[in-house]
């Protein structure tokens, strides 16, 4: 994996999209991938969650608001293309970043079971995302969470941000760990440049 890592580290311009279903492990590889290659990463999650925050709503409720109110959605969308006109270098991560993001070099999307998915957001101790009271709840949320981004990015921009012929890289995550997702991961993407 260190011969992928450096090869990596050398390739110029580098702007790799990450994208994937809820509790997939993308923030998670995608930090990751940013510290070990030194780049920028550009997280549209944390901005969808630090205006719902702004606004004292939560992820979910603030998911539903922009059904009817668009205007955040552009404009993160147009930030990820202004950042990746000036950026060689970096990681995109968010639903619509592989549709934006100038000339990306990979564009990558990580797969997860519903099950798995919501069994890790009930172990997790992320203080930032919105608690539920079971494992069966976070599917329901999960579920009427990509609904409405399926709904909302097709109405926007008449894309499917879930089709996966979007993407040059699908990793599943579902019976893997961290670690096995990491390096899967990153030998696929070197493989790419």
């Amino acid at each position: 994996m260190q011969t992928a890592l450096e090869k990596l580290r050398l390739t110029t311009p580098l702007r790799i999209t990450i994208s994937g279903d809820i509790g997939s492990g993308k923030s998670t590889f995608a930090k990751h991938l940013a510290e070990d290659l030194q780049i920028e990463r550009i997280y549209i999650g944390a901005l969808m969650r630090e205006e719902a925050a702004r606004r004292n709503l939560t992820l979910d409720d603030f998911m539903q608001m922009l059904i009817s109110d668009d205007r955040f959605d552009h404009q993160v969308d147009n930030l990820q293309q202004e950042k990746s006109k000036v950026m060689e270098r970096g990681i995109f991560e968010g639903r619509t970043s592989w549709h934006f993001v100038i000339s990306p070099k990979i564009r990558i999307f990580f797969k997860v079971s519903p099950q798995v998915a919501a069994e890790r957001l009930w172990k997790s101790n992320d203080p930032d995302r919105d608690k539920y009271q079971s494992i069966e709840e976070i599917i329901v949320a999960n579920e009427l969470r990509r609904s409405a981004e399926e709904k909302r990015y097709q109405n926007y921009y008449n894309i499917n941000v879930y089709d996966p012929r979007n993407f040059d890289v699908i990793i599943n995550t579902s019976n893997k760990t961290i670690e096995q997702v990491y390096t899967d991961a990153v030998e696929a993407i070197s493989k790419m440049v």
